[in-house]
């Protein structure tokens, strides 16, 4: 096995036991859903503080989930996102203008105000988005993201989100 695939073994297998461990801490910190009922948070931050955020951390108890969104078109798109935690129920909403051709970034700890969960989010927008994201933390790793161009827009599911 390449050093490559054993350094990524790893950090995989970190954020996995992670995930077994606080599941049953998140599900018991969600809120009704009518609490949650609150508007978007919106979101605005560009390619120059992504480099800044996209350091590895020393610190062990530190982790994020970054989504980043870039704009194919000219026209300003916006991006509007959900977070769901370990039971489904929804956390937190955000929304994102990108400018046409830029790059705009949300963290996962957006997504949930603040509060540390493991889930996952759902993103849309009207035109076309290229999404991908990187887990944060002592290491740094892409994670999954699934995405669909149709009319009128962008649909993407990030099915790994964490931020504690």
């Amino acid at each position: 096995m390449s050093d490559f695939m054993r350094k990524n073994f790893v950090i995989y297998f970190g954020v996995l036991m992670a995930m077994a461990i606080a599941a049953p801490v998140a599900a018991v910190e969600v809120q009704p859903i009518e609490q949650i009922a609150v508007a978007e948070v919106e979101v605005s931050r560009n390619a120059d503080e992504l480099q800044a955020v996209l350091r590895p951390h020393p610190d062990l108890d530190i982790v994020n989930t970054v989504l980043v969104f870039n704009n194919a078109l000219r026209a300003t798109a916006v991006v509007r996102c959900v977070a769901y935690g370990a039971n489904g129920r929804p956390l937190g909403r955000v929304k994102v203008k990108i400018p046409g051709n830029g790059l705009r970034f949300i963290l996962a700890s957006d997504l949930a105000n603040g509060r540390d969960f493991i889930g996952s989010a759902r993103c849309s927008s009207v035109g076309k988005i290229i999404p991908s994201a990187f887990i944060v933390g002592r290491g740094l790793t892409d994670a999954p993201v699934k995405s669909t161009q149709g009319w009128p827009g962008t649909k993407m599911h990030f099915p790994v989100v964490v931020t504690y």
